[in-house]
């Protein structure tokens, strides 16, 4: 089993566990894996709108430690109900006001703040990487945050992870060791032409937020704050495991079955890095629904806007019908939301384990039913 330390990067093997993190903050699975459906008493207890009781019932079939589910219908009141214990084995419940880790959710709101730079001047969209970072390969010169935010980059999903899992967990500024991510990623065989096809990558995530670094002289992490979590309000908004590492004061992430106070590199922040409470998930998400003043009306239809033919937006996988969803897991936790601007439903949940993780959607259709309810 994996520890990593604030201090220090862990000297790791290459086990399943990282594996898995290839797939690092991002939650998405295969099809196989991720069609995975469920059966017998929980099938029916995610048939059934969701409610404290029905909240308890679930967590308890899926046998996992925490769990925190969100709504909001229209501009009803947001609801968060929170079942569960903060780790397992200790006697601390989970509460509404606790943080968790968003993983890949993390993504869109990169995104949103690629898209305040655009409009501060900064930057744009279509500013190739090879104008910002230095000495990238002919081959990739010409990509743009277009392709970097909705996957159509060609890139392989991550540095390898020996030299991923090398860097600390906790960094005060990553931006040196972003710099030597973006050259390890661009020094890669691409998986194929850029716009050829859709290809989950962490890696353009880093490269994009790494192009803001450079252009601005400011670290990722400041610039989120400054022009993202700061205009919004999402006051319990941080990076890495929430809470601290020597108490149990915020839920704890799991690794087979123990609590972990562990997350993926901080390098990785842009592609999955952030932690949140859920009130706070609900104001963020509100702002995408409602295409709130912190953007102008262009730039949230370039952020909600599938790409070259997929069903991937800048962040979000995009409906037919304008909904936006996504996942996250740093293989720790894991959490999905999902806004429906035509509808005004905004749901979600959060867990502090993978027990969802192969059940992607699962408990949606429950959460959809109690926000239909507040109408």
């Amino acid at each position: 089993m994996r520890r990593c330390s604030a201090n220090k990067p862990a000297l790791v093997r290459i086990t399943r566990r990282l594996v898995v993190s290839a797939l690092a903050a991002c939650g998405l699975l295969p099809a196989s894996v991720a069609a995975q459906g469920t059966t017998g008493g929980l099938g029916n207890l995610l048939s059934r709108p969701m409610s404290p009781a029905s909240l308890a019932a679930i967590r308890r079939a899926l046998d996992t430690p925490g769990m925190a589910v969100l709504w909001q219908a229209g501009y009803a009141p947001p609801v968060v109900l929170a079942d569960g214990f903060r780790a397992a084995g200790h006697p601390s419940p989970v509460t509404p006001q606790d943080k968790w880790h968003l993983g890949s959710i993390t993504k869109s709101l990169t995104a949103t703040l690629f898209a305040r730079m655009v409009e501060a001047g900064v930057i744009g969209w279509d500013t190739p990487i090879s104008d910002v970072l230095p000495d990238v390969p002919r081959r990739q010169r010409s990509l743009t945050s277009i392709e970097l935010l909705s996957h159509h980059a060609g890139l392989a999903k991550d540095i390898p992870l020996r030299s991923l899992f090398a860097m600390p967990m906790i960094e005060a500024d990553a931006r040196a060791n972003r710099r030597s991510y973006a050259e390890m990623a661009l020094d890669m065989r691409p998986i194929g032409p850029a716009r050829s096809g859709y290809a989950y990558s962490n890696a353009g995530y880093v490269l994009a937020a790494h192009m803001l670094e450079e252009a601005t002289g400011l670290s990722y992490e400041t610039l989120m704050q400054r022009e993202v979590l700061g205009p919004l309000g999402l006051t319990s908004a941080g990076f890495g495991p929430p809470g601290s590492p020597d108490l149990i004061d915020q839920p704890r992430g799991h690794e087979d079955g123990e609590h972990v106070w562990a997350d993926n590199p901080a390098v990785m922040a842009p592609a999955g890095g952030l932690h949140m409470a859920p009130g706070d998930l609900v104001t963020y998400l509100r702002a995408h629904r409602d295409r709130a003043p912190l953007l102008r009306p262009e730039s949230w239809a370039q952020l909600h806007t599938p790409r070259f033919g997929s069903t991937s937006a800048l962040g979000w996988i995009a409906g037919s019908d304008g909904s936006l969803w996504h996942n996250g897991s740093n293989t720790r936790w894991y959490a999905e939301v999902l806004v429906e601007p035509q509808s005004g439903l905004i749901t979600g949940y959060c867990g502090n384990d993978m027990a969802l993780f192969s059940m992607q959607r699962a408990l949606l259709p429950a959460l959809r039913q109690a926000a239909m309810g507040q109408r």
